[in-house]
């Protein structure tokens, strides 16, 4: 097993000695919210560690006081003291982010605009579904003779005449024991 040697506390949070405070802290909470063991709870005794050695790192450096002989890094310094071919290359990759956002900001908007045809499909389909429905009314009975209707009619009256005499209370009978 090979020894390492020990890091300081600004190759943990990956800082230099020229930066300032608050470029410190963003990184420590940058670092912190990638390390947070909350994220991955299978990998949490590892990430307890990391996040341990973050804070100890931090706490060593919260009170720091930038190193003389160059300025800390921020926007206006560094493409000052940059090289052409550096900041060229950055401006490449910020061009490169932007398209790469505007595509993901046009595939979201072709998603959302297929998701509403389907949605709108979907409810004409209902709609056509249910004027089918209502036109599928049970067909009308043709109309009766008279004949019919009295044949009817008196069905009717020999049914009504059959269940009340089938409804009507009848005594009970008692069984006498010999």
């Amino acid at each position: 097993m090979t020894r390492t040697a020990p890091r300081t506390p600004y190759e943990i949070l990956g800082v230099s000695a020229f930066d300032d405070r608050a470029t410190i802290r963003s990184a420590w909470k940058r670092l912190v919210r990638e390390n947070h063991p909350d994220r991955c709870p299978a990998d949490a005794a590892r990430l307890t560690r990391r996040l341990a050695e973050l804070n100890a790192a931090y706490d060593k450096l919260r009170h720091h006081v930038p190193a003389p002989g160059r300025a800390p890094r921020n926007a206006d310094t560094e493409d000052a003291t940059r090289p052409a071919a550096q900041q060229a290359e950055a401006q490449a990759r910020a061009d490169a982010h932007r398209r790469a956002q505007a595509k993901a900001e046009a595939h979201a908007t072709a998603q959302a605009a297929a998701k509403a045809e389907k949605q709108a499909k979907a409810a004409a389909h209902a709609k056509a579904a249910a004027a089918k429905a209502r036109s599928r009314k049970a067909p009308e009975a043709p109309a009766l003779s008279p004949a019919q209707q009295a044949a009817l009619h008196k069905a009717t009256a020999s049914f009504s005449t059959a269940r009340a005499a089938f409804e009507k209370p009848r005594p009970a009978r008692v069984a006498i024991a010999a």
